[in-house]
């Protein structure tokens, strides 16, 4: 009962705090320069936090600890590794990417290709993508809360939602703020955890599969090898999670809000390094509950394993700060995707498609409202929630990489770009998801899916420069 009480405690204090943060921000959110992007004036410390805290999701906590539990370091050539190349990527471009003055990403993809229909689709199809991709944080919180405090998963993932929401309707300066919080929860609780492991394996401080397998030998448990990943699939998932990262706007937006170009190259590259040390102490914790719990296999799913073990098998004190840590970690990306489905969705769709020019007033109420709607129509998908949280975001990943990918890049660094080539690599990439999404396949999907939409790209303009050189 006490320890009942004491992660109520936890969660309420939690709460207040987020509450406070949204309601500072609220009045600092008047124009859409400062709701959108913070007015392009974020230093570097809150860069960092925010950026690493989008990244940082229920995904990255859950998803990724415990696929590691189960399939051992095989798991990082197929997230990590192409995570950190997108990352790259962004470096590459946040200079020139930095220099467009953009509110938001369909504005940069409507601008370079004068299309206001192409802006549109592009923001709906992002917004949809966003929509699907809180399901998995909202099933991370609710997992979290639901163990936290003894409640149902349903009613948990009630309480994310008036989480999520509260904090993305004060705009940028608020879901910055969060992140800065949720961050700092976050390494402590990853940092105490990763000790924790290392004291109840000892002489082990770094573990590896083999390490793994050893150890689970001698305690009698004998186990089979998990299926190899071919080496095609493990290049191709750059296509979902790496390139998909790399043109995905909830990045590119901190990159616009950076207050000059060093800061956010700055940024980019301080949070690698952080991030290396923080996969580094999510692998070992993954193989070490693995040692120290190899029976959790037979009756836990990937992502239930971390929870389960900090509330049911770990029995520390902390237990309750780690959970409200997953809880933080669900939130600073959940917010910050429900803020870019509200931007995109009054400023690049709904003032696009009205002929009278909206007001700044009236774009901000309406992406308050988008917010609103997109926060419950991923409430209503939680209900039933995917079962693997890192193949439900490779996917949707994948969808961005396929789609956006050759029209950002090639915006960038194509001069031969025409907007016939942009619409058919658009579409040809919308079509190829679908088609080889269910495909029995020795590559990932959207490797094929994202260089068809290239390749169409590139073609479209040599067709319309030999039409018009006949003409």
């Amino acid at each position: 009962m006490s320890r009942t009480f004491d992660y109520l405690v936890c969660f309420s204090v939690y709460s207040l705090i987020i509450l406070i943060i949204g309601k500072s921000s609220f009045g600092e959110s008047d124009s859409i320069g400062k709701f959108f992007i913070g007015e392009r004036k974020c230093g570097f410390w809150r860069l960092f936090c925010t950026f690493v805290g989008t990244w940082v999701s229920a995904a990255t906590i859950l998803g990724y600890t415990g696929n590691v539990f189960e399939n051992g370091t095989s798991v990082i050539a197929v997230t990590v590794i192409p995570w950190f190349i997108g990352a790259g990527l962004l470096y590459l471009i946040s200079g020139r990417i930095y220099d467009c003055d953009l509110l938001t990403i369909p504005q940069f993809i409507g601008d370079h290709y004068h299309s206001r229909l192409l802006r549109t689709c592009c923001a709906l199809l992002l917004s949809s993508g966003y929509v699907f991709y809180l399901v998995i944080q909202i099933k991370g919180f609710g997992i979290a809360v639901s163990s936290l405090l003894n409640i149902n998963y349903k009613v948990a993932v009630f309480l994310v939602y008036l989480f999520i929401l509260y904090s993305s309707f004060g705009g940028f300066n608020s879901v910055t703020k969060s992140d800065c919080l949720n961050l700092i929860m976050l390494s402590v609780s990853i940092g105490v955890l990763y000790l924790i492991i290392v004291k109840n394996v000892p002489g082990h401080w770094f573990l590896t599969d083999q390490t793994v397998h050893e150890l689970i030998k001698s305690k009698g448990v004998f186990e089979k090898q998990a299926a190899e990943i071919g080496i095609f699939v493990y290049i191709s998932m750059f296509f979902g999670w790496g390139m998909g990262l790399a043109s995905n706007p909830q990045y590119m937006v901190r990159i616009l809000a950076a207050k000059d170009k060093k800061t956010a190259k700055h940024m980019i590259l301080h949070a690698l390094i952080f991030l290396c040390v923080l996969y580094f102490a999510l692998t070992q914790i993954g193989l070490g509950l693995r040692i120290l719990f190899p029976q959790l296999k037979n009756y836990c799913s990937a992502d239930d394993v971390f929870i389960y073990a900090v509330v049911n098998l770990m029995n520390t004190p902390f237990s309750g700060f780690f959970l409200i840590s997953v809880i933080g970690a669900c939130v600073s990306t959940a917010n910050s995707q429900l803020h870019l489905i509200g931007c995109m969705l009054s400023y690049d769709v709904a003032a696009q498609l009205t002929k009278k020019k909206m007001s700044e007033e009236q774009i901000l109420t309406l992406a308050r409202v988008c917010i609103f709607m997109g926060g419950t129509a991923a409430l209503i998908l939680s209900v039933n929630p995917p079962k693997d949280m890192l193949s439900f975001g490779a996917d949707i990943w994948g969808l961005f990489s396929a789609a956006l990918a050759p029209l950002i890049y090639g915006g960038l660094y194509w001069k031969r770009r025409t907007k016939a080539g942009a619409v058919g690599a658009f579409f040809t990439g919308l079509i190829c998801s679908v088609l080889f999404w269910k495909m029995d396949l020795r590559i990932y999907w959207a490797f094929p899916a994202t260089l068809c939409a290239a390749a169409v790209y590139v073609v479209i303009p040599m067709f319309e420069k030999k039409r018009g050189a006949e003409e």
